[in-house]
């Protein structure tokens, strides 16, 4: 893989985009690829009656704009400061012509975000909201840029409002559930974007 990234390094622009921003929008022209170096985004969904769904949140080293065809089937927000490397699709697909490894390389990328989707569908189906958030919440642990394993203070880089979307629940019934998990001992609230996590109490619960 670092090979074909430094393939790939000579059709690229580094783009920053400060936290909230656009990367783009859904249904703009697919014109780019892009390649995560740092920072977090959101993928939003907007239906036709108006409402969003948050369907992944993205890190680094991941490839997102891959799988469209002439327009982007959906939004990618900056979470926080994000460093991209933006590449312009017909550049990439004349880039694999010579080098099949690039090919492989958004295959790869493309399995990635599969097996996203069916892990994202499998924390939808936990039977309760408690299970879900709990689900959430161990998932994203594993992010070591967010999660100090020594104090166990997780970083939240997405609202409340992004974990509800993402989990198809109400802001009520996750402000709730954050409430509840608290009261429980599960987690503690530092302040507004961080909490310390009871590992092991998530866990077994």
């Amino acid at each position: 893989m670092p090979e074909t990234l430094c393939i790939l390094e000579r059709i690229s622009t580094d783009i920053r985009k400060p936290a909230k921003s656009v990367v783009f929008r859904q249904g703009e022209s697919a014109d780019f690829i892009y390649f995560i170096q740092s920072g977090a985004l959101r993928i939003d969904y907007q239906l036709e009656d108006g409402r969003n769904l948050v369907l992944d949140f993205l890190w680094p080293d991941r490839f997102l704009g891959t799988v469209e065809n002439e327009v982007y089937a959906w939004s990618a927000i900056a979470l926080v400061d994000v460093h991209l490397k933006r590449l312009r699709r017909s550049a990439v697909q004349t880039l694999a012509q010579d080098y099949p490894s690039v090919m492989d390389l958004l295959l790869q990328q493309k399995s990635a975000s599969l097996i996203a989707a069916k892990n994202h569908i499998i924390l939808m189906s936990c039977p309760t909201a408690t299970n879900k958030l709990i689900g959430f919440l161990l998932d994203y642990s594993t992010r070591a840029e967010y999660f100090n394993h020594t104090t166990q203070v997780l970083t939240l880089v997405m609202s409340r409002k992004d974990i509800a979307d993402y989990l198809g629940m109400t802001f009520e019934t996750t402000s709730r559930v954050f409430k509840y998990l608290e009261t429980k001992n599960y987690i503690k609230k530092i302040n507004h974007r961080q909490i310390q996590l009871n590992i092991r109490m998530l866990k077994d619960a």
